[in-house]
């Protein structure tokens, strides 16, 4: 093997390289970057020992870093681990991190990349919407600005999480996503959106609904008049979380969803 080992993850898979330096027993470090992400995996005798992406460690570095689709990557002999943060066998590592590429590779077919924001659709059919817990998590951190990083962040979720439910939700029409951000001069609520949300709510809990909707509203320092409407799906999730029986919760989302989807 050459003494430097240089080239682009785009034509080599980071698992094909790893699997070359595990093959010839080598010692040493692997660098990666991708503009301004870094990360490194070190190795022994043809065993991962350490790795690092960001603030991730050990296993968990590995499997995001295999989940690079572009990148440069080269290998430095030689160079000793600062610590032994990996436990988990090699073959192992390479098995389920190459699986998670493949898992990644197919979610991102459906996303323009992880730095792209999302939206609620205007279009598609509002008609069967029922959403898992952990997919109204997700879309209530949606806000036309947020990308699949900043949402990880807030829910302190990884990536392959919440873009996994991202993609779900785009493929199924509920979201629309592109490159960059939002523009300054975001899309507001319906009234008629909002006043159905008292109406369904008031019949969920009672008189108190359309106050707890108010209050909701100004706890996040918004006002009914112009409320953004990339926050609706944190809105409805905020207040379903004073429905204490759960088939009324989730009735209530899906009502609320589907009369969103039809405006």
């Amino acid at each position: 093997m050459p003494e430097m080992l240089r080239g682009d993850i785009s034509q080599v898979p980071l698992p094909d390289v790893l699997r070359l330096l595990v093959g010839s027993r080598q010692t040493g470090r692997l660098d990666l970057l991708d503009g301004a992400s870094a990360g490194a995996i070190y190795l022994e005798s043809g065993t991962l020992i350490h790795a690092v992406n960001g603030a991730q460690m050990g296993e968990a570095a590995v499997f995001s870093l295999m989940a690079w689709q572009e990148g440069g990557f080269s290998f430095v002999p030689d160079q000793a681990a600062p610590e032994e943060s990996i436990s988990t066998s090699t073959d192992h590592l390479l098995e389920e991190g190459s699986r998670k590429a493949r898992e990644w590779a197919e979610v991102m077919r459906a996303l323009p990349g992880l730095d792209a924001v999302f939206r609620l659709s205007p279009s598609g059919s509002p008609s069967g919407v029922s959403l898992e817990p952990n997919e109204w998590q997700v879309l209530a951190q949606v806000d036309g600005a947020r990308d699949v990083s900043d949402i990880a962040d807030a829910l302190g979720w990884d990536d392959f999480e919440v873009a996994s439910v991202l993609a779900r939700l785009v493929t199924g029409g509920l979201l629309d996503c592109e490159q960059g951000r939002e523009s300054d001069l975001a899309p507001t609520l319906d009234s008629v959106f909002l006043k159905r949300l008292d109406a369904e709510f008031l019949d969920i809990v009672g008189p108190l609904g359309p106050a707890i909707v108010d209050d909701e509203i100004a706890t996040m320092r918004e006002t009914k008049e112009s409320f953004p409407l990339a926050r609706t799906a944190e809105l409805i999730e905020r207040i379903s979380a004073d429905i204490a029986d759960d088939e009324k919760r989730i009735g209530f989302q899906r009502i609320m969803l589907n009369v969103l989807r039809s405006l």
